[in-house]
């Protein structure tokens, strides 16, 4: 439930969101171990493991506030890397039966279809299911907000679908239920032009089929391969939908007449897997030995592999490789056409190198400790070399190693790792389909987390560690301890509370802190201060309250105050060019030399124009022109975020 909550609140990428489903795991853990007979009933020695990482991980990501100078930035790290470790703990408190992964990825296909639908809805029928504007792209972002995270979610939800319709453990109804999704779920990959979703995608298919094999695969195939093939070229054909302006003109018209045979092909797909039911529950009774499976297998590797040999002779597989990687490695930005279609075919790696860049050099001056968590943005704006404007570091891994160093990543590791490597020995047992399964989504994900920022996208990591909490969970009646006494419990639950503290207070202030920014840009400033206020009352750590009053004072000609505020803001926050940039404005207001703090600011961020133009002012303008230059000056960017 939790996941889809968050699809529909932008992934849970801000921080208020992501507080509130901290929260909501904190009052389920703290239910569990007050009111369960038995609330650790779960426990094993590997999710003790994976529980110490994540946890451990999660404390190292608040501790770095420490070296960052940046105590704002790690606590909202920290705050969503507690999310992850609650979910992980939770789920591993309960002791795992057969059939626990299985109905907990239904859940997860269900809230990763949900969103597809969501999504689909905007794009094939704007004019009856209009969105916010922010959403207006060529490429399909809502309900996640971003494309890419968009894409993963669907990705991983046909991946999921396909198990799900396919799986050895699997009832009629979730088997058409899961034909009928996958051509919607095809659609939504689509729509969002991810290519990495896309390849990341078909490499969980194929990893779920070739190790899974089931017998069932060839049935949802018949069913469902030939309405996803229909709803691709349809939706491919609709060339408005692939614009920005697809709300407009003969976009929605399009739309419909795609939703149209997206919904036929649904229907379609779950008809037909209908029919094929007394076929396939015949075949399911037919018992093939030891002997014929293992030809079987081998005729099918051998066929596969003698296919993917002459295509790959055919299409000149080796050089086609080479062009691409080349192109990958030279094409900086992938071309913008106004028509997304055309990002399927090339190659760029559209900043990403650069990006990454980036944190390496970060990761090369600070291998052990890293800059601090939340430190990429002002790492980036400080060296990049490149005229991108980004937050995230666009890879988990390389984020990490430069924000977090080898502690954070070898923690991280450990927590990501033993939950799936303790799924292999599942690969052999009654739920194997299902451990599959979540192998091959956790590929997925973790493949496509290497090139983007599903890490800061709640809604496609969380079912991960929800799932791996079911996996590192101990079989009923095996668990490592037995009921706690009445005051272990009691420390427990007052344990629980406490970890409740950051996130309700992060809440009250991110609450408060987007209230005084929406007042702000209205021009309410006496509203803008106190909410600014209480953001800084609920959290004095954070600098952005900070700067909004700072400009409160500066129109209110409050100019000594106003230094006040961006001084405070700078001691939050150092590297933040923005406080730098809002110091040097206050200063030349208040009459003082605001030359060096306008220099800071261009070094925190040298291809920003904004601090280039401010600097160039002051040089132009002369001792008793600072003043002028200033109340002339543009605001930053981003001001209020």
């Amino acid at each position: 439930m939790l996941t889809a909550f968050l699809t529909l609140r932008a992934g849970g990428f801000f921080p208020d969101i992501t507080a509130i489903a901290v929260l909501v795991l904190t009052v389920a853990l703290l239910l569990r171990i007050t009111v369960a007979a038995d609330p650790f009933a779960g426990w094993s020695r590997a999710g003790a493991v994976a529980v110490l990482a994540a946890a451990g991980f999660a404390s190292w990501t608040l501790i770095s506030g420490t070296w960052s100078d940046a105590g704002g930035r790690a606590l909202v790290e920290f705050d969503r890397a507690l999310l992850y470790v609650l979910a992980l703990a939770f789920y591993a408190t309960v002791p795992r039966d057969r059939g626990s992964l299985t109905v907990l990825l239904r859940w997860v296909l269900l809230a990763f279809t949900a969103a597809a639908l969501a999504g689909l809805a905007s794009r094939l029928a704007p004019d009856v299911f209009p969105i916010s504007g922010r959403y207006l792209a060529e490429r399909l972002s809502f309900p996640l907000t971003y494309w890419n995270a968009t894409g993963i979610a669907a990705a991983l939800g046909v991946v999921l679908a396909i198990h799900h319709g396919s799986g050895s453990q699997e009832p009629r109804l979730v088997r058409i239920g899961a034909a009928a999704a996958l051509p919607a779920l095809v659609a939504a990959v689509y729509f969002t032009f991810s290519r990495g979703a896309i390849v990341a995608g078909v490499l969980g298919v194929v990893a779920y089929i070739v190790v899974a094999h089931p017998r069932r695969f060839v049935f949802l195939l018949a069913a469902a391969g030939p309405a996803c093939v229909v709803a691709v070229i349809a939706a491919y054909g609709a060339d408005a939908l692939a614009t920005d302006r697809y709300f407009t003109g003969a976009g929605p018209g399009q739309g419909h007449d795609v939703a149209l045979v997206l919904a036929l092909a649904c229907v379609g797909a779950a008809a037909l897997r209908t029919l094929l039911m007394r076929l396939e529950d015949r075949f399911d009774q037919l018992v093939v030995g030891p002997a014929r499976r293992r030809v079987v297998y081998a005729s099918a590797a051998v066929a596969a592999l003698l296919m993917v040999g002459v295509t790959a002779a055919a299409i000149d597989a080796p050089g086609q490789i080479d062009r691409e990687l080349t192109a990958f490695k030279e094409g900086d930005f992938v071309p913008q056409t106004g028509d997304a279609r055309d990002r399927l075919t090339q190659s760029g790696n559209n900043g990403r190198l650069g990006i990454w860049r980036v944190s390496e050099h970060s990761f090369a001056d600070h291998p052990w400790s890293g800059t601090g968590a939340g430190t990429f943005r002002v790492e980036y704006e400080r060296r990049r070399d490149i005229d991108l404007t980004v937050t995230d570091g666009h890879s988990l891994y390389l984020e990490v190693l430069g924000e977090l160093g080898l502690v954070g990543m070898g923690l991280l590791a450990v927590a990501l790792l033993v939950p799936l490597g303790f799924a292999v020995p599942g690969l052999r047992g009654g739920e194997r389909h299902a451990y599959t399964a979540f192998l091959a989504a956790a590929l997925t994900l973790l493949v496509h987390a290497g090139v983007d920022w599903d890490w800061e996208m709640p809604a496609v990591f969380l079912w991960l560690f929800a799932a791996s909490g079911v996996v590192v969970a101990a079989p009923v009646g095996r668990g490592r301890l037995g009921a706690p006494p009445r005051l272990g419990r009691v420390i427990a639950g007052l344990a629980c509370l406490l970890l409740a503290v950051t996130p309700w207070l992060l809440l009250r202030s991110q609450a408060a802190l987007e209230s005084a920014s929406a007042e702000f840009h209205r021009g309410n400033c006496r509203a803008a201060i106190d909410d600014a206020l209480a953001s800084r009352d609920a959290l004095s750590v954070r600098a952005e309250p900070f700067e909004l009053i700072g400009y409160c004072d500066l129109r209110a000609n409050a100019d000594p105050l106003a230094v006040q505020a961006f001084a405070a803001a700078r001691n939050r926050d150092p590297d933040n060019w923005r406080f730098a940039y809002g110091l040097a404005l206050a200063r030349a207001r208040a009459g003082q030399d605001p030359r060096g703090a306008a220099a800071d600011a261009l070094r925190l961020n040298p291809r920003e124009g904004t601090a280039q133009a401010l600097m160039d002012a002051f040089r132009d303008a002369g001792r008793r022109g600072w003043a002028r230059a200033a109340a002339a000056a543009k605001l930053p960017p981003g001001l209020g975020s």
